[in-house]
């Protein structure tokens, strides 16, 4: 298997630099030595969430002498989230030899052939936020299931038995179709009366001004809708100006736990939203790669990394003052394209 492990030396010299404050030049260690590279499939910029985690595991990289280059998955011309891009980013990650490779689960079939060839040359795989449907060395499993439920129930709790209510989706990742589930089972067991179509109420835009284009829609079809469950803070954000917009009285929860979010909470416009803690999922499959290349602990056979669990994730007024904003929870760095 191949691994840079880095030796005692290195080690303690890029544990003594922390100590003092300073950093090692990207790609050599105190010493001189090359130092371990892993690539980062990323999705995009625009998303404060996926921005956390990418940080997040930068951050545990670092700390661990491990450097880190990364690629989008977004269409230059179109400005979209494009799989084949994304595909395109994995396949110069195999040619430029890494150490490891990680990749945010866009799709659970898509990038199959290029991560068969890492695995044959000897780089491990990690995949974030989803379970792909091959062989890799470990993925990190969200309980999105439970977060949407419980975004939802707390939704539910609110409103009169019998009202309208919808989803606000976003595009078919693994992730938000579990999202989406988990709301719906807690609009179901609540009896709450489901309008609308998720497959036609997808923010494919991934930002405010998709959440709301989406919910202008909502708002021609079902205009006495009474609470809508958007999949991301954006979303919901934008959806909340759509109905003020309309002058109409729309009770919304939302996933994510961004400082917009936060911010929507505390002024009373959103309800609730669930914090992911993405930058503790990110400093998590970090760590976990460090582990893997430092000899620490062996990753294999597409083993589970389990992510934060959904039993205290909701944000409300009642604890919106003691959250933190990521870029408080870890110094944010630019990290080089590759």
């Amino acid at each position: 298997m191949k691994k840079k492990i880095l030796t005692g030396a290195a080690m303690i010299g890029v544990a003594a630099l922390a100590l003092t404050g300073c950093a090692a030049d990207e790609g050599g260690t105190p010493g001189g030595e090359e130092r371990p590279m892993v690539w980062y499939a990323d999705v995009m910029d625009a998303n404060p969430v996926a921005t956390a985690v990418t940080q997040g595991i930068y951050a545990a990289l670092q700390e661990n002498g491990i450097d880190m280059t990364r690629s989008l998955a977004i269409d230059a011309t179109a400005g979209a989230i494009d799989l084949s891009v994304q595909v395109q980013g994995l396949t110069r990650a195999v040619a430029a030899d890494v150490d490891a490779i990680a990749y945010f689960v866009l799709d659970p079939t898509s990038g199959e052939p290029q991560i068969n060839d890492a695995l044959a040359a000897d780089i491990p795989v990690f995949a974030v936020m989803g379970q792909p449907g091959f062989e890799v060395n470990a993925f990190q499993q969200m309980d999105d299931e439970g977060q949407g439920y419980a975004a939802a129930k707390y939704l539910a709790d609110n409103l009169p038995a019998g009202s309208k209510v919808t989803i606000i989706s976003g595009p078919p990742t693994p992730n938000v179709n579990a999202l989406d589930k988990g709301a719906m089972r807690a609009f179901e067991e609540a009896g709450l009366t489901i309008v609308g179509d998720i497959e036609q109420q997808r923010n494919l835009d991934d930002n405010a001004d998709g959440g709301k284009k989406v919910m202008q829609g909502i708002l021609q079809s079902h205009p006495d809708i009474a609470g809508v469950f958007a999949m991301n803070d954006d979303t919901a954000i934008g959806a909340i100006a759509a109905a003020k917009q309309a002058d109409k009285k729309v009770l919304f929860t939302s996933r994510n736990g961004t400082t917009d979010g936060i911010g929507a909470v505390k002024s009373g416009d959103l309800l609730a939203t669930c914090d992911i803690q993405p930058i503790q999922v990110g400093m998590a499959i970090g760590q976990a790669i460090a582990d893997h290349l430092n000899g620490v602990k062996e990753y294999s056979g597409t083993e589970l990394l389990e992510g934060p669990a959904s039993d205290n994730c909701l944000i409300t007024k009642d604890n919106a003052d003691d959250w933190k904003p990521y870029e408080e929870q870890v110094q944010y760095k630019d990290i080089p394209l590759g």
